[in-house]
């Protein structure tokens, strides 16, 4: 009875949901205030021969930041590209980059150039575990043609690609510099930056903090005054030691919720296993994040059996993630752009494709900003209203779907038991969902409520009256290869 009851209550939930939607789209497309709507300001050219002094500087040259630096450089921009590190420098996460990352790299002539030297592996095999253990893998490659779902890639040799893309386009990139203190002058309109350890200074007109989830410089500006909000993990797997058929299999443990594992296939047969520890289940914190990855590795039965009994495996890496996006991202003078401005996914933990892309979009941004003269906080604040209207507000349904999976589960067993149904090409646009290329809400559109609530029926009736269905011709397991596709 307490199965069936909580299958009533999420149907509601679902029917609620699909109410809201309607809702939301009578109420979408709020006008955005325009560059131009503010006044021109007349301040002095930064005279680009004096080699210490830029139109933008931008402080971490991971994807957020490279990627800005490439394309304020190919808009004709004097642009200085700080990296704290010495490329190529390892960042720890899930190595998955989606549709929206992989059409920016294609676009910087990056995308062909990894999967050719074999840093990168196109994702066609996929798929999900639910938490009732329904699974499914299918294929997406032919669905989505050129540019596929995913890759997966090291960010070894993701973010030296793009920061030297960035570099070839005509940025300023300057390697093992921290900055210690961003100072501006509010009278000559210019930020002055002191480097740790290192008696050089630059001065430029715009500053972008892209300097990761942590980010000092914009926690020091008092932009950013939260830490972090989550954890993730990070273990390669030897190729060649495990069982896993599959390119990426997402494993929603019911312990975990709204957490989840993975593992991703790298070129060699390499293996990445992530878990992702989501805000929302009081009995899982991140500081069991360690405890988590190795539970899970060795006693959930999806996962250790897709790893098989002879993998090997590294020590486990821990990284932060900031989830869900800042309250404001920007200042007098200054954005905040990727992971500072907390622009990963609260329900997948996924940044890089919103990285690049709010990287791009800030370009185009700051390039009208410096068209146009004005820096004034009230004109940088578009900056932050354009990329909650693009993709953060979408953050708002992720947080409110982790709590509704978390409290039943069964909708991802519902989910997954419809994507069995409808095949590969539910599963691609239930994955253009997944990844933000497509809000969330779209999940509330009758072609998923409708399958959704269908098979959240059946799933209640059947474990109400402890019957089960054999889902063993259409769904395969993680260590299988998929035979799922339709001929």
């Amino acid at each position: 009875m307490v199965e069936c009851a909580g299958t009533c209550i999420a149907v509601g939930v679902v029917v609620i949901s699909a109410v809201l939607f309607i809702v939301w789209k009578l109420m979408s497309g709020s006008r955005i205030a325009k560059v131009k709507d503010f006044p021109k300001k007349s301040l002095a050219p930064i005279d680009k021969s004096v080699s210490t002094d830029y139109e933008v500087a931008i402080v971490g040259a991971g994807p957020s930041g490279a990627t800005c630096g490439y394309f304020l450089a190919k808009a004709g921009r004097k642009c200085l590209l700080l990296e704290k590190k010495k490329f190529p420098r390892d960042k720890f996460c899930g190595d998955a980059v989606c549709k929206t990352g992989i059409e920016i790299l294609d676009e910087m002539g990056i995308f062909e150039k990894l999967v050719k030297e074999n840093k990168a592996k196109v994702a066609d095999c996929g798929g999900m575990v639910s938490p009732s253990g329904l699974s499914y893998i299918g294929r997406s490659k032919e669905l989505y043609g050129k540019i596929p779902a995913a890759i997966a890639c090291k960010r070894t040799h993701l973010d030296e690609e793009i920061a030297m893309a960035a570099k070839g386009a005509g940025a300023d990139l300057k390697e093992e510099c921290s900055v210690e203190e961003a100072v501006l002058d509010k009278k000559t309109g210019m930020w002055t930056l002191k480097l740790l350890n290192d008696t050089r200074t630059f001065r430029c007109r715009v500053l972008v903090c892209a300097d990761g989830a942590t980010s000092k410089l914009a926690t020091s500006l008092g932009i950013v005054t939260t830490p972090p909000s989550s954890q993730c993990s990070r273990a390669y797997v030897e190729g060649g030691t495990h069982k896993f058929k599959a390119d990426g299999v997402v494993f929603y443990n019911k312990d975990l919720l709204p957490g989840y594992a993975a593992l991703f296939k790298h070129p060699n047969d390499e293996l990445n296993y992530c878990v992702y520890i989501i805000p929302g289940n009081p009995n899982v914190v991140p500081d069991d994040l360690a405890k988590w990855h190795e539970q899970l590795m060795k006693h959930d039965t999806n996962i250790s059996k897709a790893l098989g009994p002879d993998f090997s495996i590294e020590r486990m890496r821990p990284a932060s993630l900031r989830l869900g996006g800042v309250p404001r991202s920007y200042d007098d003078h200054v954005v905040v752009v990727g992971d500072a401005a907390g622009m990963i996914d609260p329900m997948t933990g996924e940044g890089i494709h919103h990285a690049m892309e709010g990287g791009k979009m800030v370009s185009q941004f700051l390039d009208e900003c410096l068209d146009h003269g004005n820096f004034d906080k009230e004109v940088m604040r578009i900056w932050h209203d354009r990329w909650m209207n693009k993709f953060g507000y979408d953050y708002r349904w992720s947080m409110w779907i982790c709590q509704l999976v978390y409290r039943f589960p069964i909708l991802l067993d519902a989910s997954t038991a419809a994507v069995i149904r409808k095949g590969d090409k539910f599963l691609v646009r239930w994955a253009d969902i997944m990844t933000g290329r497509v809000p969330k809400i779209h999940l509330l559109k009758p072609e998923f409520v409708i399958v959704i609530t269908y098979e959240l029926f059946l799933l209640g009736f059947k474990r109400l009256f402890g019957a089960k269905k054999d889902y063993s011709s259409t769904t395969t397991t993680a260590s299988e290869e998929s035979s799922s596709k339709k001929e």
